[in-house]
């Protein structure tokens, strides 16, 4: 195989899995605002003001993987004039967008549980309100879990921050569930909203780690030593580097992008140095497929000597 043809087939393949995590935001989307609808219906119905305001979460959420919907699909552009490494970092750009506007949900949260609490409303046809919200954690349920798989699976983080997000949702829902049937059972109307301000800073400390490993992407940090490593010993593996200086990483979206220093022999003709670089991003990129571009540096075994210009002379 041609190294452009490996570099193509790898380029399909990170194309396609952007596309693949883009359909599967685009579904969160769908289901998020059926969830919502039913939950404002019946929380209308009822009466049941925890219900409607999980309604509206479910609606912020949809708007939190329409953003990372979006993120994915710009990602998937090919580069440009203005772009020239390509939109991948897009991907990383709607992660923080997404959790700073999980951050504005926490705080109207927050706010309306407190109003709730110090004004706790009663509710009606409790039994209704019961079964739209348990249908709507076993929703969420399904959805984390799914999400999760599908984060782990194309290694996106946006869509690790979507999942992320639907650890409040389950929360939510769950603590909804709990608030109307001790409001219903035992007639305590207020541990719906101290549950809903325990969630509104739960959510606070989970956007902690998302915002400050987007950041980390961001500035070209790096800290995954073992793929250094493995990357080392596949170029060593190539024939005709007989050393590898240096390896340097970042990430860009899901993907990583890089370069290397490897030392081979100084007689070689630059046809030949030329072949060995090739290879070793081809055995690099076949090895990884996280990889979307790699740069070969090479340096001669022995120390080159640049010649002396020679002095200028000047005739008079």
């Amino acid at each position: 195989m041609l190294p452009s043809e490996s570099t193509h087939r790898s380029t399909n393949l990170n194309s396609d899995k952007l596309l693949k995590s883009g359909k599967v935001a685009k579904r969160f989307f769908a289901v998020q605002i059926a969830v919502g609808f039913a939950e404002v219906i019946a929380g209308l119905f009822t009466l049941s003001v925890a219900l409607i305001a999980d309604g509206v979460q479910s609606f912020a959420d949809a708007g939190v993987s329409f953003i990372v919907w979006t993120g994915l699909r710009i990602s998937r552009k090919n580069p440009d004039r203005k772009f020239p490494f390509g939109y991948h970092r897009f991907e990383t750009m709607s992660s923080i967008i997404a959790a700073v506007f999980m951050g504005g949900l926490a705080a109207v949260l927050l706010y309306g549980s407190c109003q709730e609490l110090l004004n706790p409303t009663p509710i009606i046809n409790a039994e209704v309100s019961m079964i739209v919200a348990s249908a709507a954690l076993m929703a969420s349920i399904f959805l984390l879990f799914y999400k999760r798989r599908a984060a782990k699976r194309y290694k996106s983080t946006a869509l690790k921050t979507d999942a992320a997000n639907s650890i409040k949702d389950v929360l939510t829902s769950a603590t909804v569930l709990l608030g109307i049937a001790l409001s219903f059972f035992l007639g305590i109307t207020q541990t719906d909203a101290i549950a809903g301000i325990v969630i509104a800073f739960f959510v606070f400390t989970m956007i902690r780690p998302i915002l400050r490993e987007s950041s980390l992407v961001l500035l070209d940090a790096f800290d995954d030593h073992e793929i250094v490593r493995d990357i080392e010993q596949t170029a060593k593996q190539t024939r005709g580097v007989k050393q590898v200086q240096k390896v340097r990483m970042r990430k860009a979206g899901s993907y990583l992008i890089g370069d290397m220093r490897v030392v081979i022999d100084a007689d070689l003709t630059v046809r030949d140095a030329c072949c060995i670089t090739k290879a070793v991003e081809k055995n690099v990129k076949q090895e990884f497929t996280d990889i979307l571009d790699i740069k070969v540096i090479i340096e001669p075994d022995e120390p080159i000597q640049l010649p002396l210009k020679k002095p200028l002379e000047f005739q008079i």
